[in-house]
């Protein structure tokens, strides 16, 4: 049975860093970007593996581009590069005070991007949880909700954000394709907020997460939602009510603003959705995520106008 921590706030700060990982191991940061005053969306995306091999990308989507932008480095790493400023290619990131603030940078052909995050509330490890981490998606895993101000630079138009970034930070094994099907979602406003992870594998469903209210972080107890869907079955609406250890029960309703379809393994689909959305009369900014066993989803694609 995990460890579960006396506080949030108690998550040891060695693991705002990089860990040890036995073969096969993976470690990532996902950094959501949202500007939905631009209409763009994106993730700067670094990983590295147990044997040193790391990738660095940054994606960009939405209405206010012409077309998706994708920059990638692939190289070997030291053992000895750490998070305090890990660089690769045209990826910087720093973390400056852990659980708290990290600088991230990229310096690409198309894409400059220049942010500094603050940390809303403390990071929710799934170690934290009776059931603790699936241990086929990870050894363990933090989400995490700040505050963005960033630059943008995108072929050359020049942008400024001031709004939320999403910290997704996992090491450990990752076999993607075990979840038959998962939902990522997140939501944040200047006063609340949540997410929930729900994966469906091996016939049985596990769901994490955490409700942030009012300098008050809980686990959540259940949760329920409705959707709806285009033609190409990628989400464009999303309701959720997630009530937490303390009762406390709120409504979240989202709407996409940008979608991409992501291929990172070869047995999974990932569409991304990126949100705006209002909880209890406050506006935010938010993400949800369907992974699809790539079979099902193009089968049931056909069917989404008749029953989905």
């Amino acid at each position: 049975m995990p460890v579960i921590t006396k506080s949030f706030a108690d998550f040891p700060k060695e693991h705002a860093f990089r860990h040890p990982m036995k073969p096969g191991g993976r470690e990532s940061l996902a950094h959501m970007l949202m500007f939905p005053e631009h209409g763009i969306a994106g993730f700067i995306y670094p990983t590295v593996l147990a044997d040193g091999h790391a990738k660095g990308r940054a994606t960009l989507f939405g209405p206010g581009l012409k077309e998706p932008i994708h920059e990638q480095i692939d190289e070997e790493v030291a053992a000895t590069l750490n998070f305090d400023n890990w660089t690769s290619g045209p990826l910087r990131m720093a973390v400056i005070e852990p659980h708290q603030r990290v600088d991230l940078a990229w310096d690409g052909e198309r894409i400059k991007f220049d942010g500094h995050f603050e940390a809303l509330h403390p990071p929710y490890a799934f170690s934290s949880h009776p059931d603790g981490n699936p241990p086929y998606y990870g050894d363990d895993r933090t989400e995490q909700h700040g505050r963005l101000k960033a630059t943008l630079e995108v072929d050359g138009r020049k942008m400024k954000g001031d709004g939320y970034l999403i910290r997704d930070h996992s090491w450990g094994p990752r076999i993607w394709g075990l979840n038959q099907h998962y939902k990522w979602f997140h939501a944040t406003t200047e006063r609340c907020s949540i997410h929930f992870f729900e994966m469906l594998s091996f016939g049985r469903r596990q769901v994490r997460g955490f409700l942030h209210q009012d300098g008050v972080m809980r686990h959540l107890t259940d949760v329920s939602y409705d959707f709806t869907y285009d033609d190409q079955m990628m989400q464009k609406t999303f309701q959720a009510t997630v009530t937490d250890t303390d009762g406390r029960k709120l409504r979240v309703d989202c709407k996409a603003f940008a979608n991409i379809q992501l291929e990172f393994d070869p047995m999974v689909y990932l569409n991304e959705a990126a949100l705006t959305l209002e909880i209890d009369g406050q506006t935010g900014t938010g993400w949800c995520e369907f992974c699809w066993n790539r079979n099902y989803y193009t089968f049931a694609r056909d069917y989404v106008k008749q029953y989905g």
